[in-house]
C-alpha cells in the first residue's frame, strides 16, 4: 500500500493502483497474498522489527519492468521462496533483484543490489517527435532516477528546451542529472552538456546513455553538488550559459 499522510508508520492497504501498468498490480497482488499465506513478518517502522519492507516496480514503455525486494535482514528460505514465486507467475520480468536493508530508513542507494534473475538495468525509450524524429534510449539501473512519468516526461522536457532558448554555441550544466535524461535531450542544441550527480550509478548509467545514444558533447560527473560544482570544473568545462 501507501503511506497514510501525515502518518510514517500507517500504511493504507490498497486493493488495485492506477498509477502504472500491468503487471505491476498483479505482482503487488502477488507478493502481498504470498507473505500473508507464509506468515512473513512485515517491517514495522517504529519497532525497527519484520521482515519485509518494500516492494519496488519499474516499468517502461518498452514493456519492460524491473521488481526490487527489500528485505530487514537475510533468510534466505524466505527471500527464495518469494522471489521463485514471482518468477513462476511473471517469468517475463527483465529484472528481479533484492537487497538487505538493515538501516532505520528505507533508502538504498547505499547498499548493494542483488540480481536474482535478469537484468540489471530496464531500458526507456523517448520519442522526441519535433527534434527530427530522433528517438532517445535511456539505460536505467535500480538506483537510478527516471521520471515516473515518460510520456509526460518528454512534454516536461520540451518545455526546458524552450526556456533555455539554445542557439547551439551554449555550454549547459544539468545539476542532479540523473541518467543524464536531460542532458541527453538537450545535447543535439548545445555546444557542450555537463552533468552532475550524487549517485555514482547514475552517473555511469548517463555515460552510457551518451554512448548509446552517440552524443558526444556531454561528460558527466559523479559527487557531492557543493564539492564538484567549483571553480575547477568551470575552469576545466566552462563558465555555464545555462544551468
Amino acid at each position: 500500500g501507501f503511506h497514510i499522510a501525515n502518518r510514517y508508520d500507517k500504511i493504507l492497504d490498497i486493493k488495485e493502483c492506477h498509477l502504472q501498468p500491468e503487471p505491476s498490480n498483479q505482482i503487488r497482488t502477488v507478493v502481498r497474498e504470498y507473505a500473508i499465506k507464509k506468515d512473513l513478518p512485515f517491517f514495522d517502522l517504529r519497532s525497527q522489527q519484520g521482515f519485509l519492507r518494500n516492494l519496488i516496480i519499474r516499468t517502461t514503455t518498452t514493456g519492460e519492468t524491473m521488481v526490487i525486494l527489500s528485505f530487514f535482514y537475510e533468510k534466505m528460505i524466505w527471500i527464495k521462496g518469494l522471489m521463485d514465486t514471482i518468477l513462476k507467475k511473471f517469468p517475463s520480468i527483465t529484472s528481479l533483484m533484492y537487497v538487505i536493508n538493515p538501516k532505520q530508513n528505507d533508502t538504498i542507494t547505499d547498499l548493494k543490489l542483488i540480481i536474482y534473475k535478469g537484468r540489471n538495468h530496464i531500458i526507456e525509450e523517448m520519442h522526441v517527435a519535433d527534434k527530427g524524429g530522433k528517438q532517445l534510449r535511456f539505460k536505467i539501473g535500480p538506483t537510478s532516477f527516471y521520471q515516473t512519468n515518460p510520456k509526460q516526461a518528454v512534454i516536461l522536457y520540451r518545455v526546458i528546451h524552450d526556456f533555455a532558448q539554445l542557439s547551439g554555441d551554449e555550454i549547459v550544466y544539468d545539476l542532479y542529472t540523473g541518467i543524464g535524461t536531460i542532458a541527453n535531450f538537450l545535447a543535439s542544441q548545445a555546444s557542450k552538456v555537463i552533468g552532475i550527480d550524487f549517485i555514482s550509478e547514475a552517473i555511469e548509467n548517463a555515460r552510457e546513455n551518451a554512448l548509446i545514444n552517440k552524443i558526444t558533447n556531454a561528460c558527466f560527473y559523479a559527487g557531492d553538488m557543493k564539492e564538484v560544482f567549483n571553480d575547477q570544473i568551470i575552469k576545466k568545462q566552462g563558465s555555464p550559459d545555462v544551468v
